[in-house]
Formats: C-alpha cells, sequence, structure tokens
C-alpha cells in the first residue's frame, strides 16, 4: 500500500489504507493502535512551550501594562473601542512610539505602520509626546509608516499585500521590524448613506470576515500586534417580547458582556460592527469620558513648567493654566485572552496617556446572571445650595476647554444613524 512512515499512516485515511491492502477496516485500526501505542507521543507540559513568540512591549505607563497583562502582546487583534475624544488616538499614537524601545527598555525595537482611515496622522501630537516623554529618545517618526486607507477595498489591498511586501523589505535592509500595525479607526469606513437592507448586512459581513482573517494571518505569521480603533453607539434598552423564540432575548442580555463595559457600570454605550467583528477580537478595551475632573499635583505643575519652556529660558507662571482641572477619562477591558477584566481611571496630558494610581477596579465578584444593571453617573453631585443649571453649565464648559487640546486627533464626530440601524438590524 506505499505506506512507509508513521507520517504515511497518520496522514491516510483508514478507508483508503483498507483499499490499498486489501484488508478490511477493522484490521486497519488494529494496526493502527498497535503501531500508535509502540510510539506514544510525549506530552509537553504548557511551563515548557517555548515563549519566544509571546512577545510584549510597554503602552508608557506602568499602571496600563499591569491590567493589559504585561503590556501589548504581539500575535493578537486588540480593539480599543470608545466615543469621540476618550483617547483611542492618543494612546495608539503613544504605543507607534514605546515599540520602537529597546527590549531592555519595556519595547521591541520595532516599528509601526499606521493606517488612517479618514484623516492624515496627527504628526503635530506626535512629535509632542516625543518630546515630552524623556525615555523615548530612542525613538523617532521616521519608524512610524503611515498610509490613508479611505475605503475597505482599500485596506484590504493594503493589508493582503503592501504590509506583507513591506515587512520583507524592511528585513532584507536590516531596518527596525514592523511590530504594531494601527487601524484608526474601522468603523469609519463602514458608514453609508443608503439604506441598510440584508444584502448591505450581508456585504459588510463578508467584508469584515475578510480583512479580520487578513489580520489574524499578520499577526500569527509575523508575530505583530494589530491594534484596531472602533467607535461606539447609543445602546436602548429593548422591551422583552414573548416571541415563541428567545433566541433575540438571549443575545440582547449576553452581549452586553463583550459589547458594552457593563461589567463596570458603563451599559449607555456598545461597541460597533456587531457580533461578526466582535468574535474576531482577542482583547477589547474600551474607554469612556467619565465627566469627573481633578486638579494636578504640585509636582506634576513643575514638571509640565520644566517641559514648557525652552533651554536657558527663565520658567514663566502661568497660574490659571496649571490650575485647570483635568478631565479624567475611564478604561476598561471587557474581555480579553491574556488577562482578567479590569477598569481604571487615566487623563490625557502632553505626554500622552496616564493612569491614576489606586483607581484600578477588578473585574472580580459580579453576578454574570443579574438582569438589572443600573446606571451609573460619573458626574459629581451637585451642591443643595446651587442651581442645577449652572452646575450643569459650568461642567460642560470646563470639559469643552480641556478636550480643545486634542481637537486635532480625534473630532467631535456626528450621531452615526445608519451605524446604529446597522446594529439594530443585527439584534432583530
Amino acid at each position: 500500500g506505499n505506506i512507509q512512515t508513521i507520517e504515511d499512516l497518520l496522514l491516510t485515511s483508514t478507508q483508503d489504507i483498507a483499499k490499498r491492502c486489501r484488508v478490511s477496516n477493522q484490521e486497519v485500526v488494529k494496526i493502527k493502535d498497535i503501531i500508535f501505542r509502540a510510539v506514544p507521543t510525549p506530552l509537553q507540559r504548557l511551563d515548557t512551550l517555548p515563549s519566544a513568540d509571546d512577545e510584549t512591549f510597554s503602552t508608557g505607563d506602568d499602571i496600563l501594562d499591569g491590567v493589559l497583562g504585561g503590556g501589548i502582546r504581539t500575535g493578537m487583534i486588540w480593539e480599543f473601542v470608545g466615543e469621540s475624544s476618550a483617547g483611542k488616538t492618543q494612546l495608539a499614537l503613544q504605543l507607534s512610539l514605546f515599540v520602537q524601545l529597546p527590549k531592555d527598555m519595556g519595547g521591541l525595537s520595532g516599528s509601526a505602520c499606521y493606517l488612517t482611515t479618514s484623516s492624515k496622522l496627527p504628526t503635530a501630537r506626535l512629535l509632542q509626546i516625543l518630546q515630552c516623554q524623556e525615555n523615548l529618545s530612542a525613538s523617532s517618526l521616521e519608524n512610524v509608516h503611515t498610509i490613508n486607507v479611505p475605503t475597505v477595498a482599500s485596506l484590504q489591498y493594503i493589508i493582503a499585500t503592501t504590509i506583507p511586501s513591506f515587512i520583507e523589505r524592511l528585513s532584507k535592509e536590516g531596518g527596525n521590524p514592523v511590530k504594531v500595525i494601527i487601524i484608526d479607526a474601522l468603523g469609519e469606513l463602514f458608514h453609508s448613506e443608503s439604506k441598510t437592507t440584508t444584502s448591505t448586512l450581508v456585504e459588510r459581513s463578508k467584508n469584515i470576515s475578510t480583512l479580520s482573517s487578513a489580520l489574524r494571518e499578520l499577526a500569527h505569521v509575523h508575530r505583530i500586534a494589530v491594534v484596531v480603533l472602533n467607535e461606539v453607539i447609543d445602546r436602548f434598552d429593548r422591551p422583552i417580547e414573548d416571541h415563541g423564540d428567545q433566541n433575540d432575548v438571549l443575545y440582547d442580555s449576553q452581549s452586553r458582556w463583550f459589547n458594552t463595559a457593563a461589567f463596570f457600570g458603563e451599559s449607555q454605550k456598545e461597541a460597533s460592527l456587531g457580533l461578526v467583528w466582535a468574535n474576531q477580537v482577542n482583547t477589547r478595551i474600551m474607554l469612556t469620558r467619565t465627566g469627573r475632573r481633578r486638579h494636578p499635583r504640585e509636582q506634576d505643575i513643575l514638571k509640565r513648567r520644566r517641559l514648557n519652556r525652552d533651554d536657558g529660558e527663565q520658567p514663566v507662571e502661568r497660574p490659571a493654566q496649571d490650575a485647570q482641572s483635568i478631565l479624567i477619562r475611564r478604561l476598561s477591558v471587557i474581555f480579553s485572552n491574556v488577562t482578567a477584566p479590569a477598569s481604571l481611571d487615566y487623563i490625557v496630558t502632553e505626554r500622552g496617556i496616564t493612569a491614576l494610581p489606586g483607581e484600578k477596579t477588578e473585574g472580580v465578584g459580579c453576578d454574570i446572571f443579574d438582569q438589572t444593571i443600573p446606571h451609573i453617573s460619573n458626574m459629581p453631585p451637585t451642591s443643595s445650595s446651587e442651581d442645577p443649571a449652572v452646575s450643569s453649565n459650568r461642567t460642560l464648559q470646563a470639559e469643552m476647554s480641556d478636550d480643545q487640546l486634542w481637537t486635532s486627533t480625534d473630532a467631535l464626530d456626528d450621531f452615526d444613524w445608519d451605524a446604529l440601524e446597522q446594529t439594530l438590524s443585527q439584534v432583530l
């Protein structure tokens, strides 16, 4: 039967062997059992598996690294989802710089491919982070490679053809290898002015499946971290109706645990692109605006003054600017295959993303069968002696003033009714 090796025996079906050797299937099975018992396959312990492929690089913040399981791990698809001005682009820019650091400093001595869908790479902000972070002296804007992908078709071509060729060329030339690919932002490519129909939803699902398959192949073959920025849409509670089939109700109740940060009381927003995309993501992280604020500490103010003055220039007192409160944002790990759900507060400064110490919340002890999730307001309590309208107006003005610093990177997007309709169509 021309079965000469163990490999031949394994790769040939029982029926084919029986036909070649003119014996019964039962005899072939007995022969296989005898051979397999004589040549047992040694089992390997998980802690002895090679870990060379499991590389991680720092986000630039030790607290955030701890929440993410040591940093950004390669070979995975990471999704950072959040509303406008939540800090998604700020974190992505930070990652494109810290991946360049040597391994002894928390980096991978690599480079970044930054793909933009609706705007150009904010190089001015990237340069600001680079200049404000003292430990980024080994990083450079030259190792941040960028290209605009305004359509789904162009993104598919870039991922399937251009980036693999670029990775091979860098390897031959001895340049910094690509270690992170950033897409800013995927959800914007699927905005549509046409009416949502079954055919358009099917076409979108096919495109998402094709893109995610190519991204997973890049991440696995080249050991690259794929970071995808995504949008959120408003989530509305639907009345539970008895249609005889509980599948829709089951999805609506379960989707809170992978589409929203309901685990930590944030259930009013959910990630866009639906279940098809959610199944392709290894780690989903949601960034939210809390409405809470804090004043910088005195040592932070002194550091900011040193960074804002040129060499040899005398420090300039700017009490109004230094005393301005900073908007607090919230980062929540919704699900991940490398770390447990957790949530922490962070701020966005000239230096980038900075996690606040002592603000971490572990995702432990939550009753996942509790169907009632209270909406936790992040707004500070209003004094009984103050007019609520005055307090609300003051908070809104301060929040708008703080966000003007980041308008060049996270412009305020209009509400996307098409995306909402697509999500509701999937649920229904």
